[in-house]
């Protein structure tokens, strides 16, 4: 298996890179999300990689990280999902709210990714659930009396910076035990931020 790439960025679109190295150009089939965390034309790129084989077919898909090939890879374990439709699905969603919804079994919100209609939804939970690691806060952990927000606004403020569920989570633990959990939102992300690793 090719387990990755580098080179040089010889050309690139939204859906696809081509890496040159040496004499030779890789076409790697990317993801919406990947696409915008590529340097520029002629700069020197790292890409995991994925490599579909077919009887008349060879495709390689590349990713940016470890964590969205690892989602990438468990998707195809479901019935009905080929690497296109995966691609297009990681092209929609963020990898840490894909994962939180799976494990969650959030239907609704699986839903409103494009390609995913309720039954491949379910199909997804119930095929790769299990498969899913994630670090979760208990909210009986944590002291929500001293705060007027809640988990998940905090959660949606991070995620959005690009931060894992699992970062956020060991940080949130970290000033509620150290008594730092409290005050207005503002203040308990910089905290969070002065801390999150």
């Amino acid at each position: 298996m090719i387990d990755s790439i580098s080179g040089k960025i010889f050309k690139k679109e939204p859906t696809s890179v081509y890496v040159q190295n040496g004499g030779i150009v890789f076409n790697l089939s990317i993801c919406l999300r990947d696409y915008e965390k590529l340097p520029s034309v002629g700069d020197n790129v790292f890409i995991y990689t994925y490599l579909n084989v077919k009887e008349n077919l060879m495709e390689l898909y590349g990713f940016m990280d470890l964590e969205r090939r690892s989602l990438f890879s468990n998707l195809l374990d479901v019935s009905g999902i080929g690497p296109r439709t995966a691609i297009n699905l990681l092209s929609n969603a963020s990898v840490s709210s894909f994962k939180d919804n799976i494990i969650s079994e959030d239907v609704k919100s699986l839903s409103l990714i494009p390609g995913i209609g309720p039954k491949t939804a379910k199909r997804i939970i119930l095929d790769i659930k299990e498969k899913l690691s994630t670090h979760i806060v208990s909210q009986n952990n944590i002291d929500s009396s001293k705060v007027d927000f809640s988990y998940e606004d905090i959660y949606t403020a991070l995620s959005s910076l690009g931060y894992k569920k699992s970062q956020i989570d060991k940080s949130i633990k970290k000033l509620n035990e150290e008594g730092f959990y409290k005050g207005d939102i503002e203040s308990v992300i910089k905290r969070i931020l002065a801390t999150i690793r």
